[in-house]
Order: C-alpha cells, then structure tokens, then sequence
C-alpha cells in the first residue's frame, strides 16, 4: 500500500484443467483493470493462474476474484471485502482486510 490510499491484492487458484479465465470484478460486477495473468501448467497438466489488482479508496469495498472455465461451466470465486481506514495525519493510511477466501483459491496481500 502507499499513502494515497491504494493497495495492491493478489489471488491465486490451483488445479484447473484446462486453462482458466481469471477476472478481478468490482461489487457491480464490472469488470476491473488488473496485471496479465500468470499461468503455469504443472508436471500433472493441471493449471496454476494468478493475478494482480491495484484498488484505490474510490472503488467499491467488495471486490471479488473470479476463476472460470466455461467449457465445463466451473466457476470459483472469492469475495474480498476492503475498508480504508484514515487517521487525522494526512500522510498515513491505515489499512484494514477482512478476506474470505473459497475453496481453491488463496489470497496474498502484497503490502
């Protein structure tokens, strides 16, 4: 995180087979601008995909991290709630992450 009140999230989702679609959506469901996609296929041809977003205070509390493959219609998705929370000095922010976290999918916060 910075002082002007963003913070970078980063997820991850293990095990798909074949090939995921990795989506950052805001609490409306449109779709937010975020790094590439990392894939890596294993030694078993399952597929390991993660990405980066930054969220800035003006974006919704509620972002969620969706993987999905629609060939075989599977979906995960995990909902991320975040609340900016500001002490009287300007030019500290203080950060507060309340994560729920699915099945398959792991978090990281990248300070």
């Amino acid at each position: 995180s910075d002082t002007c009140g963003r913070l970078v999230l980063q997820c991850e989702s293990k095990g798909w087979y074949p090939e995921p679609e990795l989506l950052w959506l805001d609490a409306e469901g449109k779709i937010l601008s975020a790094g590439p996609t990392e894939t890596v296929r294993g030694p078993d041809d399952l597929y390991t995909v993660s990405s980066r977003v930054t969220v800035e205070k003006r974006h919704s509390n509620n972002i969620i991290c969706r993987v999905q493959q629609r060939n075989i219609n599977q979906i995960r998705e995990t909902q991320i709630v975040v609340k900016f929370y500001f002490t009287s000095d300007p030019d500290f922010t203080t950060l507060l992450i309340i994560a729920a976290v699915c099945i398959g999918c792991t978090l990281i916060f990248i300070w």
